[in-house]
């Protein structure tokens, strides 16, 4: 048998929660005429092999911005399709980062796994695909690449609204990640 019906919080106000819980239980068509169910908050460290008592909603999109898919250069399109070019590398960017230069013709941008697209880039040159210059300065970039390459749109993964979980979902440490995030 299972232990609970958990609903695991990102809110640390647990009185609002239950005034929030209370209102849509006494909204909810014909709940009382159901047996009763313990709804319990649950710590997160203890929310393993509870169980949902709620449907989960995606509040956002993921990713949130169109982010690279790959370790490389973004460049536009139009200035690598002659490649092998080379290009000067005018800043860098890391994952959980971001720049706020916009990406010329004939420009590079060293950009990670994940880091926003900066504006003015099209398209990510995997970093198999390039050499590096002058201690990092300026990239070789060996094949060309079309608009739209090494790039994850915004919602590719979740689109907000989406339904992740059900009610009644045995809460696992893989179900538990994504109601952390």
């Amino acid at each position: 048998s299972l232990p609970v019906v958990a609903v695991v919080l990102k809110t640390t106000d647990a009185a609002q929660f239950a005034v929030d819980l209370a209102d849509r239980v006494a909204d909810a068509p014909g709940f009382f005429d159901q047996d009763p169910v313990l709804i319990d908050l649950t710590p997160v460290r203890e929310a393993i092999g509870c169980v949902l008592a709620e449907p989960v909603v995606a509040v956002e999109s993921v990713p949130p911005f169109v982010n690279s898919a790959v370790d490389g250069y973004a460049v536009q399109a139009a200035s690598v399709a002659n490649a092998p070019v080379e290009l000067p590398v005018v800043c860098e960017v890391a994952a959980g980062a971001y720049t706020d230069r916009t990406l010329g013709p004939g420009e590079a941008i060293r950009i990670m796994t994940g880091a926003p697209m900066p504006c003015g880039a099209d398209a990510v040159v995997m970093v198999e695909d390039t050499e590096r210059l002058d201690g990092g300065s300026r990239v070789r970039v060996l094949k060309p690449v079309v608009a739209g390459a090494a790039l994850r749109g915004v919602g590719e993964d979740v689109v907000a609204g989406t339904q992740l979980y059900c009610a009644g979902t045995v809460i696992t440490p893989a179900v538990l990640g994504v109601l952390l995030t």
